[in-house]
């Protein structure tokens, strides 16, 4: 294993380990607010309970890091490498994530309110009872991701792919979908109270019990979807 402690020493010392290597780290329950990480090596690395806000970690390695209940309130994490990353009660208010890769990642009940999330990889992240009102999610693959029970009010999903998505009980009022994939989602009492959903693909999607009240549903493809008429009714059973 390669001896990372004089990076681990700079970075305790001046806030600043840019290119460093912090691989395998115990960071934990540190106040690293506004401290610049980018492009370092944080593969693995124990983050739990740091505070991280306002810090740079863009183009960071962030892969399998444990950043459990940690703050990261308007951090730039831009482009990081980020899968299988553990953000579980994590703050993520406002931070940048644009173009990071989070595969796999663990977001269960994470904070993301106003986040910048436009063109990250989701795919089979577990974002259950996470809280991403007036995110945006534009141009994001979420295939498979599991959002039951998520906060999406006013979330910017256009373009999106949420195909095979768990959407169970979410909500999803007066977010904007258009020209999202949602083929194959379940969207099982989900709130589409006012939700803008035009353009976007439901082909196969499941919206037994969904609140459909106000939803816009023009040039949407329904085929096969469960739930709804081709005139975007219910179908009462």
């Amino acid at each position: 294993m390669v001896d990372n402690t004089g990076d681990i020493e700079r970075l305790l010392e001046t806030k600043k380990c840019q290119g460093g290597d912090l691989s395998h780290a115990n960071l934990s329950n540190f106040d690293l607010s506004g401290a610049d990480l980018s492009g370092a090596s944080l593969y693995c690395t124990n983050l739990s309970g740091a505070n991280l806000s306002g810090a740079n970690l863009s183009g960071a390695d962030l892969s399998y890091a444990n950043f459990v209940k940690t703050d990261l309130t308007r951090a730039n994490i831009r482009g990081a490498d980020a899968k299988g990353i553990n953000l579980f009660d994590a703050n993520l208010n406002g931070t940048n994530l644009s173009g990071t890769d989070l595969t796999f990642a663990m977001l269960v009940n994470a904070t993301l309110s106003e986040a910048n999330l436009r063109a990250v990889k989701l795919v089979g992240a577990n974002l259950i009872g996470a809280k991403l009102n007036s995110a945006n999610l534009s141009s994001a693959d979420l295939g498979g991701a599991n959002l039951s029970t998520a906060n999406l009010v006013a979330a910017k999903l256009l373009s999106t792919d949420l195909s095979e998505a768990k959407l169970v009980r979410a909500d999803l009022s007066d977010a904007n979908l258009v020209g999202a994939n949602l083929t194959d989602a379940n969207l099982s009492n989900a709130n589409l109270l006012n939700t803008n959903m035009s353009s976007a693909l439901l082909i196969g999607a499941y919206l037994i019990g969904a609140n459909l009240i106000g939803t816009q549903l023009e040039n949407t493809k329904l085929d096969g979807t469960i739930g709804l008429t081709t005139e975007g009714q219910l179908v009462v059973s």
